[in-house]
């Protein structure tokens, strides 16, 4: 068999399902980008000596001239198989040897690993036990993003593994493993590199989040605003990355990673009301709702390139704060760059209020996450230190540094009573 399959980790475990299946020494794997699949797959088909052998395409689509050409090798009593799980593939069920499933009847989402490990275990050539189920549902919730809702790191960390492993040496421990063991583990010595690859990812992390610039993005509307995006350049990590830039930011609807040198860039959201797919259509890519990328055009280089070169990025809020501490009912300060501070507050109805540059603001919020990411979205501000918070009230009070810390709680109804009044 020929499999031709996307060079990620689900287009590369179909390599590893088939061969479990039909014996390493019958399958022939050719890993494709999205660039390179169509003429690939048309040359080989083309070789007289290839006529009989069957073809396998797995996680990645054609183009209708690849798929008419098919058609007519499957016409020709070729077994062709396409299986598939992205959305944008659903015409490949009008044909015969096409089966593209993005979610089961009862709402489960799909891979292509899945869909493939189904299809062997319906032909008899697999089980579904062992290693390999644990192993298939793994890749299954990490390319479906499940992983993150269910935080199951396990299927993060062998995505890690995927990359941070020599070309080969992936699929060959994987195949070994799951040939004999009765679940899946990580060896010892796989566990030593993820941990040093956590460690470095958590450094790269943290160093992203203080370049990264916010904007809206005034061209591709939602229906009732544009989007809140961020902006970093980043060359690696760009899932993890992504991901937990809008966990610590969950004011911004979608993160933007741009690879300057490979031309690329890339989205990712947290959110259900996000379909960053169809954000990446505007640019020719596509992808997952929650991931996807496009090639980097001029339009993109304008949309985001210049306002990350322009704008200066947020700064981060501050930790071990003491006083000056998220979900104080009695007043929580944050600044910007154009030295705007704002506090939040909950007043006599339990509501959580404003004060936006010495003026109090008309919005209202039921909990202090929505007001506090009505500010930063709004007004690009960030939690100010306890000294500086400190300052800022004696400064506008009157009253000694020291005595305003001491008594930072009575200061704080003071201080709030003062802006009232004004």
């Amino acid at each position: 068999m020929k499999l031709f399959s996307h060079n990620d980790l689900d287009g590369k475990s179909c390599g590893i399902v088939a061969m479990l299946a039909l014996g390493e020494e019958n399958v022939e794997t050719f890993y494709c980008s999205h660039e390179n699949i169509n003429r690939r797959v048309a040359d080989y088909i083309q070789l007289e000596q290839h006529k009989n052998t069957p073809v396998y395409i797995t996680d990645i689509a054609v183009n209708d001239e690849v798929a008419r050409q098919l058609e007519e090798e499957f016409e020709d009593g070729r077994e062709i198989q396409l299986i598939d799980h992205h959305v944008t593939a659903d015409h490949f069920n009008g044909y015969e040897w096409g089966f593209v499933e993005a979610k089961k009847d009862d709402g489960k989402l799909t891979s292509a690993t899945s869909l493939l490990y189904e299809h062997f275990i319906e032909k008899g050539l697999l089980k579904d036990v062992g290693a390999l189920k644990e192993f298939v549902e793994l890749v299954r919730q990490y390319d479906t993003w499940e992983w993150f809702e269910n935080e199951n790191e396990d299927a993060k960390r062998l995505n890690d593994l995927f990359f941070l492993l020599p070309q080969g040496q992936f699929e060959k421990n994987m195949i070994e493993r799951l040939k004999t063991e009765e679940h899946f583990r990580f060896s010892q010595t796989e566990e030593t590199i993820l941990q040093l690859e956590e460690d470095s990812r958590k450094a790269y992390i943290k160093k992203k989040q203080r370049q990264m610039a916010e904007t809206w993005d005034s061209v591709y509307e939602t229906g009732s605003e544009p989007y809140r995006i961020g902006i970093v350049h980043a060359e690696s990590h760009h899932s993890e990355l992504g991901n937990e830039l809008n966990r610590e930011n969950p004011h911004l609807d979608l993160i933007v990673i741009l690879n300057i040198g490979g031309k690329r860039a890339g989205f990712r959201t947290i959110y259900d009301h996000v379909d960053v797919s169809k954000y990446a259509a505007q640019f020719g890519g596509g992808g997952h709702p929650k991931a996807s990328g496009c090639t980097l055009s001029p339009e993109g280089f304008q949309r985001f390139v210049l306002p990350a070169f322009e704008i200066p990025p947020r700064r981060p809020d501050a930790h071990d704060n003491e006083q000056n501490v998220k979900e104080n009912e009695k007043g929580i300060i944050f600044i910007n760059h154009k030295k705007e501070t704002t506090i939040v507050f909950k007043d006599s109805d339990q509501h959580w209020k404003l004060i936006h540059h010495h003026q109090p603001a008309s919005e209202t919020f039921s909990d202090f996450q929505s007001a506090e990411n009505y500010v930063k979205r709004q007004y690009s501000s960030w939690l100010l230190n306890d000294d500086k918070a400190v300052e800022y009230i004696s400064n506008r009070l009157h009253t000694p540094f020291e005595e305003t810390s001491a008594n930072y709680s009575e200061m704080l109804d003071r201080f709030r009573s003062h802006l009232n009044k004004a």
